[in-house]
């Protein structure tokens, strides 16, 4: 199982580092962006702080949950971070530019173009 999981994954990996490389630098941002509630900047240190420190929630004698606790809880706060964050604070790190309220920009086939001149009384 492993001979054919192993080139899988080295064929697999360079497609992701870009994505992940994209993710990692969008949780550091979300982290020192004070637009971010404190609380949620505060899950992902803390998350690092549970993954170094050895004591564990999870021993790990049970046999699969007890190896990749850390990983789990340092996955489940970087995305508590990111979903919880303000969308608009996302977007702004992300680089997606906000749509525009502009009915035109909605719906191009509702909008009628004209001219107009004053006319003096």
């Amino acid at each position: 199982m492993h001979r054919l999981a192993f080139p899988l994954l080295m064929m697999l990996l360079p497609r992701f580092i870009p994505q992940i490389l994209k993710y990692l630098r969008l949780i550091w941002k979300l982290i020192c962006d004070p637009r971010v509630n404190i609380i949620l900047r505060a899950l992902v240190p803390l998350a690092i702080v549970y993954v170094i420190f050895p004591t564990d929630m999870v021993k790990d004698s049970l046999p699969i949950i007890g190896r990749f606790d850390d990983i789990i809880v340092l996955g489940l706060s970087a995305l508590t971070l990111v979903k919880l964050a303000p969308r608009d604070v996302v977007n702004h790190h992300l680089g997606i530019q906000p749509a525009a309220a502009r009915p035109e920009d909605q719906d191009p086939n509702n909008v009628v173009d004209g001219s107009s001149r004053d006319i003096d009384d």
